[in-house]
């Protein structure tokens, strides 16, 4: 059985009082927009946690839960809301190592009393009363994961579901740089509680809609490769969502098949979205390369091998842009 890692004690016990404090009755949930697997799954953990410590709990995101994520359970308590006026004993926000990334539903420091910000980015901003940050763990869920463990709360099946999913999807199962020898012990803990990932693989990887099918199929004919043979990139304009009649959630994994192509270290996504020249770039590459210093110049970032950036402009001049700046980082 995993203990909790000494580097985690301190916040934990920080975060262990303001959980069991009376007082704190009222609590804000959220995560980055556009959410995730990681971020479903650590925010659904969190309030399934909050629940069975009888608390009020404001489960909430920017942008609705993807559909794929819909199967996890207490999906349908996430609520899809742009802004509140509430306020609130504690705010727990995941993954926003800015806060701009959960979308400023609410303003924490002023509608909350106590913030909380836990998160794995390398990108790493202390904007919170509790900063719980941790660059080299795999998952927001993973570190979740200890704050059961340090409240000695044993995980149902229904939040080691959630985590799993976390887990699975941050690492594109177990396949990327963040996975370590902890998150195969992680994973294995999580199976113990009843977790099935025969039902996670159908519904994250194994299910998709004819357009979104259709989608994959014309993105895969656009695939570019760079003079060096070490870049490759796809692009999907706002034309082949008409044409296919589907919509930015679809896109999910299509970036994946640019980094099979032999000797391409860096494969990028770049997507137009529904507003006029704003361009969402997503980087990934292989272990050496370390794209969230890319992203950075662009006001983006994420992790070392998984990276995003949103710029301004049209598709074509984004791609040559940012396509130079990637080739000047392979030459150094």
């Amino acid at each position: 059985m995993l203990k909790v890692p000494k580097k985690y004690i301190s916040h934990l016990a920080a975060l262990k009082s303001v959980l069991k404090n009376p007082k704190n009755k009222f609590f804000f949930v959220a995560g980055h927009q556009r959410p995730d697997g990681d971020t479903v799954g650590g925010c659904l953990a969190v309030y399934s946690l909050l629940r069975r410590l009888k608390k009020d709990v404001f489960l909430c995101n920017f942008d609705a839960v993807p559909s794929f994520l819909k199967f996890l359970p207490y999906s349908s308590e996430l609520k899809n809301i742009k802004k509140t006026g509430r306020k609130f004993d504690v705010a727990i926000i995941l993954e926003c190592s800015e806060l701009t990334r959960f979308g400023n539903i609410i303003n924490p420091k002023k509608q909350s009393k106590i913030t909380v910000n836990i998160d794995h980015h390398a990108y790493e901003r202390k904007w919170a009363d509790i900063n719980w940050t941790d660059s080299c763990s795999s998952s927001v869920s993973e570190m979740i994961f200890y704050l059961f463990k340090f409240l000695e709360l044993p995980l149902t099946k229904e939040e080691a579901t959630s985590l799993y999913v976390g887990l699975v999807t941050d690492t594109h199962n177990f396949t990327q740089t963040n996975t370590n020898a902890q998150s195969h012990i992680i994973a294995s803990e999580l199976l113990s509680c009843g977790v099935e990932p025969p039902v996670i693989e159908k519904n994250v990887y194994g299910t998709k809609s004819p357009n979104a099918l259709r989608l994959i199929g014309s993105s895969l004919r656009n695939i570019k490769i760079d003079n060096t043979g070490k870049i490759a990139y796809i692009q999907i304009t706002n034309k082949d969502f008409r044409q296919t009649k589907t919509i930015a959630e679809d896109t999910e994994e299509i970036i994946n098949y640019a980094g099979m192509i032999p000797n391409v270290l860096v494969w990028l996504l770049f997507r137009e979205t529904q507003k006029k020249n704003l361009i969402k770039v997503s980087f990934r590459s292989v272990k050496d390369i370390d794209v969230h210093k890319i992203a950075q110049n662009f006001g983006g970032g994420g992790h070392r091998n998984a990276a995003g950036c949103t710029v301004k402009g049209k598709i074509g001049k984004v791609i040559d842009t940012v396509i130079s700046v990637v080739k000047n980082k392979l030459k150094k």
